[in-house]
């Protein structure tokens, strides 16, 4: 009879521990449950809040300029705008390949996209401009080709051809200023050339400085610097920030595009002040 009350004793002990270890696994798969739940929740407002900040900036391109504030949802996107560029240095935000034409634009422009020609103080009016290209860790040495177009009784063109090179290539090309680190806009850059230019004639209007890459066979990196002052802005920012007060979900959307320019095909047209006569 000892015996028997001694194993029923044994046998509620043995429930009970199974009891409290089902328990715990049960709470802690139920708990894992409602976190993943809540994860995945989160995860889906976050996607909802970011499509609407895209949605914020794709209003802003159509509009040409900064929109109302969107709602979606309950979800509300506010869009600034910013100039790109319009400082003392730029450094083109991509890599670029051989024979890729990048434009420096020398002139302000409107909301509208179109050349601000009228306002004197909006142009460059420098006689000089550093030019740089080239990663400072880079194992290939490209050349570059600037053009520069300008108005001065019709719209001319004036070309420089650089090249640290030259001699071993026997390409005719100018060599450059300086080879060593250069930081440019946040950038790093090998090669260094410092151009003569007109634009600080009265009677004369810089355009722009059209910027193409040769020799390399691998994207290589772009820049400029003011001697003096600032650049004209190359392009436009829209920021969207879009935010749920409901779980304090905030997101941003970062979206910057050059002022349109001519074709590469463009640096390679004949001007001529007068007629042409075949």
């Amino acid at each position: 009879m000892k015996k028997m009350r001694k194993n029923s004793g044994q046998a509620l002990l043995i429930i009970l521990l199974v009891m409290a270890v089902g328990l715990t696994i049960g709470l802690a798969v139920i708990s894992r449950s409602v976190t993943d739940i809540g994860i995945s929740r989160q995860e889906e407002e976050s996607a909802r809040v970011f499509s609407v900040a895209e949605t914020g900036i794709e209003e802003a391109l159509k509009a040409g300029g900064v929109p109302a504030d969107v709602i979606v949802g309950g979800i509300t996107a506010r869009v600034t705008r910013s100039s790109l560029g319009e400082e003392n240095e730029f450094a083109f935000p991509g890599e670029y390949e051989a024979g890729e034409v990048q434009t420096l634009w020398l002139v302000e422009h409107e909301d509208d996209g179109s050349l601000n020609l009228d306002n004197p103080p909006s142009r460059y009016s420098r006689d000089s401009l550093e030019v740089y290209w080239g990663k400072e860790d880079g194992e290939i040495v490209p050349a570059l080709e600037v053009t520069l177009i300008y108005n001065q009784n019709g719209v001319k063109i004036m070309r420089w051809a650089l090249d640290s090179d030259h001699l071993i290539r026997g390409n005719s090309f100018e060599g450059v200023d300086a080879t060593g680190s250069f930081s440019v806009g946040g950038k790093n850059f090998k090669y260094k050339k410092t151009l003569s230019l007109p634009c600080d004639q009265s009677n004369l209007i810089c355009y722009a400085l059209r910027l193409r890459l040769l020799y390399n066979d691998q994207p290589e990196i772009l820049g400029a610097k003011a001697t003096s002052g600032n650049l004209p802005s190359q392009g436009v920012c829209y920021e969207s920030t879009a935010s749920k007060e409901e779980g304090g979900i905030t997101r941003k959307v970062r979206h910057c595009q050059f002022y349109k320019s001519p074709p590469g095909i463009f640096d390679y047209v004949l001007y001529s002040e007068g007629d042409l006569i075949k």
